[in-house]
């Protein structure tokens, strides 16, 4: 009997100082019962352990291709392991997140019996003591839909949790990102640095026609104690999320991603804005205070007609520019 042909998925991996997690990420990739995979870790320069256990993972599996290099940021990570990745199809793991077996069996699947650009699935938040599914308020289709359709589950965020707009959880054609002579069609951007996936996913987006859903919780996402607050900080230093989210809107208008759409963006801008204002006010930084409450008031509108079941958020916000 003539074993079904099963393409290559190149995983990819960047890994900076994730020595308490590594090992149990690369195990549940490695430990998938789909078998013809490239993964690909890039140990960003870590001063820990990370290095060591990498590449005594392996000695025992050589699907695992680990590259070393200077400290460079996950942008130049992702882009270095892409630059190398020989897969018909592409995914991406975090350091410290973990997957379901079954992930990239489950995704190509559904790539292929759909004859989509691009399968997705639902996810865990994952705390050290138990894991919560990130549940939808509302079925999403689980046949392929035009990719500009299902951008509506993927920003309306309070209604489909359990969508996102996750590099981690997707799967992709080769071809959204690699030209046939493997040159990089799509990169990862340095100016977004700590935002660019939002910015490469946008891209895949409108370069891609068609996406299917799998409402299966596959994928991991760890939930590190202090990590929101260490990231909030991070974003307020450069304030690369707004200015990412600013190109978002702009680049999806350009492309013409139904107004609606964008309406439920410039949500998510508006509460990042706020986010930030917040800090600004406690460290009684009047410039950045002026220019976010300017940035708030000129989208005001819409942050209200879209939190019309969210009051409180509108109090909240107003309560801070006014």
């Amino acid at each position: 009997m003539t074993k079904k042909y099963e393409p290559l998925i190149s995983i990819i991996i960047p890994a900076y100082n994730t020595g308490s997690y590594i090992e149990r990420c690369i195990n549940s990739i490695c430990s998938q019962t789909y078998k013809n995979l490239e993964i690909i870790c890039v140990n960003d320069g870590s001063t820990d352990e990370t290095g060591d256990i990498l590449d005594k993972i392996s000695v025992s599996d050589e699907r695992l291709v680990v590259i070393h290099k200077k400290k460079e940021g996950v942008t130049a990570a992702r882009n270095a392991a892409l630059e190398i990745a020989n897969g018909e199809y592409i995914g991406f793991v975090d350091s410290d997140d973990y997957i379901d077996e079954s992930m990239y069996l489950k995704l190509f699947k559904a790539i292929e019996k759909n004859h989509a650009d691009i399968a997705t699935c639902n996810y865990y938040l994952a705390f050290d003591e138990y894991t919560r599914r990130a549940d939808n308020l509302k079925p999403v289709p689980t046949e392929k839909v035009n990719t500009n359709v299902f951008l509506q589950y993927v920003f309306e965020r309070d209604t489909y949790k359990g969508v996102g707009g996750y590099l981690w959880t997707r799967l992709f054609k080769r071809n959204l990102i690699k030209a046939k002579d493997g040159e990089l069609s799509i990169r990862f951007k340095e100016e977004y640095l700590g935002a660019d996936d939002i910015i490469f996913l946008a891209e895949v987006h409108v370069k891609s026609e068609t996406t299917v859903y799998v409402n299966e919780p596959l994928y991991y996402y760890y939930q590190r104690e202090g990590s929101i607050v260490h990231d909030r900080e991070s974003q307020y230093k450069t304030l690369f999320t707004v200015t990412a989210y600013e190109k978002l809107i702009d680049f999806y208008r350009v492309n013409g991603v139904e107004e609606e759409v964008i309406e439920y963006i410039i949500r998510m801008y508006v509460y990042v804005c706020g986010i930030m204002l917040e800090i600004a006010l406690k460290k009684q930084e009047t410039e950045r205070v002026v220019l976010l409450q300017e940035k708030i008031k000129n989208n005001l509108d819409v942050y209200v007609k879209t939190n019309k079941e969210h009051m409180d958020r509108v109090k909240w916000l107003v309560n801070m520019v006014v």
